[in-house]
């Protein structure tokens, strides 16, 4: 072994093996002898060992003053950084907090104006359910109307004019009761959505100031403050972190859902006074169209009475007519039977003549010619008599239904005017709104 390896191996190791035996050192001048002879070193190689310790020392040295020297110069950067990091963090913590309170007091505000049209859009529901009580006496007035139109007989049962209003008139009233219902419905839903609204909006709230809380004690906290510690798991992301946009597009979403939701509570306010106004008008509209009609039904049922005796009149003439011609028709074909009987006897006995005699010559032509044109003359007079016969039993008929009609009109008059009487007693009210 050189001096050189002995004297790296002493700066390494404290302890020494020799590379001839089991000699071990702990650099002592003596050692333990094992099973072999120690082993022997050269001067020059004791003053190898010596000088390379000294200079390994010395190296050494100078490489500890560097380590104290980097040590300071890192000390001293490493103050400064911790120093400015938590003053930074500081500040970003104020300056979140005031963002936080600027997003409470907005939510504040908003709230307090949902709170108010809330209150707002409930008054202007219970106009729109009185309005709709109010629809309570038309439909009385008018049902007992068609009740009342409804004993007309016979042929009075007509979809006249009157009636038609009448219809008209339940149809705009039940339009009517459907649109303050869709508007008391519609009212019920907007409150649903004002308060859905509102509720995000309390959550939100109630997030910020729980969460600005937390960051105005984050800001009061120092190095002195007794309530600090080691959290190993500190720095962890917890499930559900979000970004500060979308934290932000939070609350804006809860406060502009409010807002849109507030306009179209107050669309709905006014589309509810428009709709009472409007409704009042056109069911005063129908009352005097309605009662129009009614008087108009009332003079034509005057009138009709007159056209009923100058219609029976001309009706019984044309049934005395009719009979003349029906009879004339009957003689006609009773005369036209003897004629078929010659013609038809005249053929049936020429069907006997003898052998070659039989022959089919003009007068065989000119028989069956005559047989054929006198049926075809009798069916069409058949058929003319059952015509004239027809019209005759019709005309019976309209004659009977005149008759009919003539005691029913003063019936219906009587009702009509039981109608008018009770349409008296309706007073139709413009709604307050």
């Amino acid at each position: 072994m050189s001096a050189t390896t002995y004297a790296n191996n002493t700066i390494s190791s404290v302890g020494m093996t020799s590379t001839s035996g089991k000699y071990v050192t702990d650099c002592k001048p003596t050692g333990t002898y094992k099973s072999k002879m120690p082993t022997v070193f050269t001067p020059a190689d004791w003053h190898t060992s010596n000088s390379i310790l000294s200079s390994t020392a010395v190296r050494q040295q100078g490489g500890s003053s560097d380590v104290r020297q980097a040590s300071r110069k890192l000390r001293n950067e490493t103050d400064s950084n911790t120093e400015w990091n938590q003053h930074y963090n500081t500040t970003k913590l104020f300056d979140r907090a005031h963002e936080i309170q600027t997003w409470k007091d907005r939510l504040q505000h908003t709230m307090a104006e949902t709170e108010e049209e809330m209150a707002n859009l409930a008054r202007h529901k219970e106009r729109c359910k009185v309005a709709l009580q109010n629809m309570d006496k038309p439909t009385e007035v008018t049902r007992e109307n068609m009740a009342t139109r409804d004993l007309r007989v016979s042929i009075d049962v007509v979809d006249d004019e009157v009636n038609r209003e009448l219809k008209n008139e339940a149809k705009i009233i039940a339009s009517i009761k459907d649109k303050l219902n869709h508007k008391i419905n519609e009212a019920e839903f907007q409150t649903n959505a004002l308060n859905a609204a509102f509720v995000l909006m309390r959550e939100d709230l109630t997030d910020k100031m729980q969460s600005l809380d937390i960051d105005q004690q984050s800001c009061e906290m120092s190095n002195q403050s007794g309530n600090i510690g080691f959290y190993n798991q500190c720095t962890r992301i917890p499930d559900g972190t979000v970004t500060p946009k979308i934290w932000d597009n939070n609350s804006t979403y809860n406060v502009q859902r409010a807002i849109v939701e507030m306009k179209g509570s107050t669309a709905l306010r006014e589309a509810i006074n428009s709709t009472i106004e409007q409704t009042a008008n056109d069911l005063e509209a129908q009352r005097l169209k309605t009662e129009f009609a009614f008087r108009k039904r009332i003079h034509e049922l005057d009138q009709c009475l007159d056209e009923i005796e100058w219609q029976k009149r001309n009706t019984e003439r044309e049934i005395n007519v009719l009979s003349e011609d029906i009879r004339g028709l009957q003689q006609s074909i009773d005369d036209k039977n003897k004629p078929l009987q010659v013609a038809e006897t005249r053929s049936e006995n020429r069907t006997y003549r003898p052998r070659v005699e039989l022959c089919r010559d003009a007068p065989q032509d000119g028989l069956k010619a005559e047989r054929h044109e006198l049926l075809s003359i009798i069916r069409a007079l058949n058929h003319q008599l059952e015509t004239a016969e027809d019209a005759l039993e019709q005309l019976k008929q309209t004659l009977s239904r005149l008759d009919e009609d003539w005691a029913v009109k003063n019936n219906s008059r009587d009702l009509e005017k039981k109608c008018m009487s009770k349409r008296a007693e309706l007073r139709l009210k413009a709604h307050k709104v």
